[in-house]
């Protein structure tokens, strides 16, 4: 009998291994990015609202910067190209590709036609409040789900931020990368035992 829930809690556990390893984690990437994107803007709104540097509003290009030689060395570290093999996994890989690209060209698209505050940093929050969504429903971890859902408003908010208010949306940005990326993703780590 003792042998036999031996047998059993092995399966139990070999099954939630492979769930989780089949499972896109990220793993310290979203709190990563959370924590750059909440810097980023801040300083920009500190920079802006106070000091009133219109240079500052290129200021999210260190996001990449310094995000993306910070993600190889974790994903060197950690193996995590291993975790990413399940067509789910691609599926919300290619979409935060997606977002990235459409940051990246849309901040300097609507930046040089005079549209960044109208429609890229609200296009940011919707962007990520959905991946984060996305991922948490591909992971079926609520924290995630919930953080996606509320960032996802949040940028929907964010649209009705126009005129002397627009500069407000830089501090919604960080919000959104708090709800959605740094909280669900450490809480997503202490789950999935990739925490430190």
């Amino acid at each position: 009998m003792e042998e036999n829930f031996d047998a059993l809690e092995v399966i139990a556990q070999t099954r939630g291994k492979v769930y989780m390893d089949d499972a896109p984690t990220g793993g310290k990437l979203f709190p990563l990015w959370g924590w750059l994107t909440a810097f980023f803007y801040l300083a920009e709104f500190v920079f802006w609202q106070w000091l009133h540097q219109e240079w500052c509003l290129w200021l999210w290009v260190g996001i990449p910067v310094v995000g993306l030689p910070l993600m190889t060395v974790i994903l060197r570290k950690d193996h995590e190209q291993a975790h990413m093999r399940t067509r789910k996994s691609k599926l919300v890989l290619d979409y935060w590709i997606f977002v990235a690209c459409a940051i990246g060209l849309g901040g300097f698209l609507f930046g040089f036609f005079g549209l960044y505050e109208t429609v890229e940093n609200p296009m940011i929050c919707l962007l990520v409040g959905i991946g984060a969504f996305i991922t948490g429903e591909a992971v079926r971890f609520r924290p995630m789900i919930a953080g996606g859902l509320v960032g996802a408003a949040i940028g929907l908010g964010a649209f009705l931020l126009q005129g002397d208010l627009w500069v407000w949306q830089m501090p919604a940005i960080a919000l959104v990368a708090v709800i959605a990326l740094i909280v669900p993703g450490y809480l997503f780590e202490r789950r999935s035992g990739h925490g430190v």
